[in-house]
């Protein structure tokens, strides 16, 4: 009797444990589909009530156990008051971070995905970018340009990173006649071992040569002295990305009045 006994009590206990388990795991993947469905609408809402830029998502996986993440279809809209709606069309972005390197002084990554459709920088009357006021309410900079709260910089290593960059817009609004021209950059680039924004940058900047000669020229008519301090900006980019500039302001400044 004590061992039908012994045998019923760990029938029991296995029962009781294996519906316990089933529990967890049930638990677990309601997590997960909650996870997914939930999360972009909590960015979308972070994002928009942090910087009033709109934002929509189509799709977007977090794994927390893995750091991987992936975005497709998100795209950004100015916040009323702006001449035009256009900011951002983020095709896909997709990254395989190190999850250990999170937690450490370095975040690094396998590899990055940053695929943009389209990006439109428009500049209001009042001569403020779009992109500027999104990057200052998203840093928290005030209206000094100093950031609210000071922190250390988290550097970063991408060993693998793939950049597209198909069409950017330049709409000028501060201009009695206001302006757009459309550039076709068909930008493609594979960079290996990222560690800074300057060689994220790089590449976008050498192809986006027609919109700062657009820009410069635009405040040329207002400002000629404003050539040398483009000039002087230009020193902190890179050597290669300086090189070609400077051709294009050496011509500009042949063109002054």
């Amino acid at each position: 009797m004590k061992t039908i006994s012994v045998r019923r009590s760990r029938s029991l206990k296995g029962g009781i444990l294996s519906k316990l388990l089933l529990f967890i795991v049930v638990l677990f993947v309601l997590g997960a589909i909650a996870w997914v469905f939930l999360l972009p609408r909590l960015v979308v809402s972070q994002i928009h009530s942090k910087t009033g830029f709109k934002v929509t998502v189509d799709h977007m996986v977090v794994n927390p156990l893995t750091a991987n993440i992936s975005i497709k279809g998100m795209v950004l809209k100015n916040p009323d008051g702006w001449p035009e709606d256009n900011f951002v069309d983020l095709r896909e972005f997709k990254a395989e971070a190190n999850l250990g390197s999170l937690f450490s002084d370095r975040m690094v990554a396998n590899e990055v995905v940053i695929d943009v459709a389209q990006c439109t920088l428009v500049k209001n009357k009042n001569g403020q970018f779009n992109a500027k006021a999104f990057s200052d309410a998203l840093s928290g900079t005030d209206s000094a340009g100093k950031p609210k709260t000071e922190g250390k910089k988290k550097a970063f290593l991408i060993k693998h990173l793939v950049l597209k960059f198909d069409t950017l817009v330049y709409s000028d609004h501060s201009v009695a006649k206001p302006t757009s021209k459309k550039y076709d950059l068909k930008l493609n680039r594979e960079l290996h071992d990222v560690d800074s924004v300057a060689k994220i940058v790089n590449p976008i900047t050498t192809a986006s040569i027609g919109v700062l000669a657009d820009a410069l020229n635009s405040a040329l008519n207002n400002n000629p002295d404003l050539l040398k301090d483009a000039a002087s900006a230009i020193q902190g980019v890179s050597k290669k990305t300086g090189e070609k500039l400077k051709g294009l302001l050496d011509s500009l400044e042949k063109k002054k009045p």
